[in-house]
């Protein structure tokens, strides 16, 4: 085990435990006093350097969280949570509107806060939910009028913590709105914004439903307009995770720009070419937690090919842990962070011996010819999905209390058809925002892969004790 997989998991071990613990800082800084003092002292001592790294490791992480969370003064919005009089709070729309059915969640940046009469400059981040129409955009400088409340604890669920993980800490509930102006925003995220609603568009006019959303959610990450039925089923199933954006997404863009930039560039410039991508993506997409946590092991995958010393991919995903939660301690608590964690975490240990157990299995049946072709089928097939169902099966009984039984069946029938669907469906989507008959004619090639997975997925789900 290397010392960035021991600090990197003392540093995660540390956030978690500090959490639990809620110790006073002072406590803290007198505890990392006896390890840095070893690290000055021993240092050429192997054993004792790296106890001490752990330490630090430890602490650190511990240190983090205590110093993540918020101490509200007289300039900050959730200072004025559950004031009894409703305000008026100046803001930027400042990321992607989130639609859903019947309203419009809106995250502002906090400008001025108006309050019996008086008007203070004002900052943090304030979720508005309102009506779905007329609608707001990115960039749109608002004018909201109502009661500012504290996101609310509910018996199973925690509306504030999980607010909490993206820096907000105050909810307005059926304001009143007037927009003061438009196009305030960054101008880059600004434009990946009208990209992606474009993109959309064009797969909207390219599909019909439910593929067209289906499409949407795998390759933009757009999932509000599948329809409620076939997202069950996806749960259900436990193929969830085709619709969502993941790992297997950004090794795919890093795939596929490392395969351009060689025919267009070089290899010398190849790999910051694909690390672009990687980058762009993840913005285009949202860049949620599970999406950064892909990216960030993207990302040093492919500058560890640059510098010509490609590591382990367990450091790789420590490294990524490590990077995210020292930026937000609390990622470590959502839920599509830690199924895309523990997934690559079983990917990488268990894959092998699996590998080797059925390997071995397949000598004593088989003949040496057969044994190849089939090791090469069952790797991709079932080995890699039977390593991420049994690392991320305790995982979704915990947070969602169901356990599919067919879900190792339906992703064997789907997983094959998901690379031709990105390759395919974002060849669609970039054709028909040029010419839209060309991605209509494109748009049936990836229908064809779409439907499949559609059936696999409502045809298993429907199986007799499909979930237990």
């Amino acid at each position: 085990m290397t010392p960035l997989i021991r600090f990197g998991l003392a540093w995660l071990a540390g956030i978690v435990l500090a959490r639990w613990l809620n110790l006073p800082w002072f406590i803290l800084v007198l505890a990392a006093l006896p390890p840095l003092g070893v690290l000055w002292l021993y240092r050429q001592n192997p054993r004792a350097r790296m106890g001490a790294i752990i330490a630090v490791g430890f602490l650190g992480g511990a240190f983090r969280l205590l110093f993540f969370q918020p101490v509200f003064s007289e300039g900050d919005l959730a200072f004025y949570n559950d004031f009894p009089t409703p305000v008026t709070i100046t803001g930027v729309v400042v990321d992607e509107p989130d639609v859903r059915d019947t309203y419009i969640n809106l995250r502002l940046e906090t400008e001025s806060l108006q309050l019996k009469g008086s008007t203070q400059p004002m900052t943090g981040l304030l979720l508005v939910r309102a009506p779905r129409y007329p609608g707001y955009f990115y960039g749109d400088r608002l004018s909201v009028s109502g009661k500012l409340e504290t996101p609310p604890v509910l018996e199973d669920f925690s509306y504030k913590d999980y607010l909490a993980r993206f820096g907000i800490y105050s909810l307005v509930r059926r304001p009143r709105l007037e927009l003061i102006e438009s196009n305030q925003g960054n101008p880059f995220w600004a434009a990946m914004l009208t990209f992606k609603a474009r993109a959309a568009q064009t797969i909207n006019r390219i599909l019909a439903e439910p593929y067209a959303s289906l499409l949407n959610g795998i390759l933009l990450g757009i999932e509000t307009g599948i329809p409620k039925g076939l997202y069950e089923a996806f749960n259900l199933t436990g193929t969830s995770h085709i619709i969502v954006i993941s790992g297997s997404n950004i090794s795919l863009i890093a795939g596929i720009f490392l395969l351009l930039g060689q025919k267009i560039l070089g290899k010398r410039y190849t790999p910051p070419l694909a690390m672009a991508g990687i980058i762009v993506y993840t913005f285009l997409v949202g860049a949620d937690a599970a999406v950064s946590r892909a990216a960030v092991m993207g990302l040093v995958w492919v500058l560890a090919i640059w510098v010509g010393r490609p590591g382990l991919a367990l450091n790789s995903l420590i490294f990524s842990g490590f990077v995210l939660t020292l930026l937000n301690p609390l990622i470590l608590w959502d839920v599509g962070f830690q199924l895309s964690f523990v997934a690559t975490l079983g990917l990488i240990l268990l894959v092998p011996p699996l590998e080797r157990g059925i390997f071995g299995l397949l000598q004593r049946l088989l003949n040496t010819e057969q044994v190849g072709l089939a090791m090469a089928l069952l790797s991709e097939l079932i080995i890699v999905t039977l390593a991420a169902q049994i690392i991320t099966g305790p995982l979704i009984v915990y947070h969602f209390g169901r356990l599919s039984l067919v879900s190792l069946l339906t992703n064997l029938l789907i997983l094959p058809v998901q690379p031709p669907i990105m390759i395919v469906g974002g060849l669609a989507t970039l054709a028909g925002m040029i010419w839209l008959p060309l991605g209509v004619a494109l748009g049936w090639l990836v229908w064809l892969p779409l439907a499949w997975s559609v059936w696999m997925v409502e045809l298993t789900g429907s199986l007799p004790y499909a979930l237990a």
